[in-house]
């Protein structure tokens, strides 16, 4: 099916916004959502606007946003891939910590992205044996490659 809805993604992993495309036929579980440019984008509205729905926004798509860590990467599909990466990364390691931690919720968990986009990760309100650091540490460098987060 193709994509004919847009959505703006916001991170909380940085401060890009980026316009991502999808199916909205299908459920939300099954949507697969994909980097387009604010032209694509516009082009995917515009079509929908031309059907003659209207619940559609009239107005241009919003520019989209570059943060400083990204800039570089540039809009690209690249800027997409990454974003992703960093944002799973960040909520897998969660999901890890909390499968081997009792009682371990978000608030314990603390974590950015360092000058070279390496997962910082430490834990407040609650304290990790050495095993525990290690087994998160080693799960991390498993799932995501050595260097790609650091356990604190």
């Amino acid at each position: 099916m193709p994509n004919n809805a847009i959505q703006l993604w916001s991170p909380d992993t940085c401060d890009c916004v980026i316009h991502t495309a999808y199916d909205d036929r299908l459920p939300p579980d099954q949507r697969v959502f994909t980097y387009v440019t604010r032209d694509e984008a516009e082009a995917i509205v515009k079509a929908r606007r031309d059907a003659g729905e209207r619940h559609i926004n009239p107005n241009p798509q919003p520019a989209a946003r570059l943060c400083l860590a990204h800039a570089a990467i540039g809009f690209t599909p690249s800027l997409f891939t990454a974003v992703l990466d960093e944002n799973r990364r960040k909520n897998i390691t969660l999901g890890s910590a909390q499968q081997m931690i009792v009682n371990l919720k978000g608030e314990h968990y603390n974590w950015h992205f360092d000058d070279n986009r390496v997962l910082q990760i430490s834990f407040n309100g609650i304290t990790l044996s050495q095993a525990q650091k290690n087994q998160l540490q080693s799960s991390i460098d498993i799932q995501f490659g050595i260097g790609r987060g650091q356990i604190n």
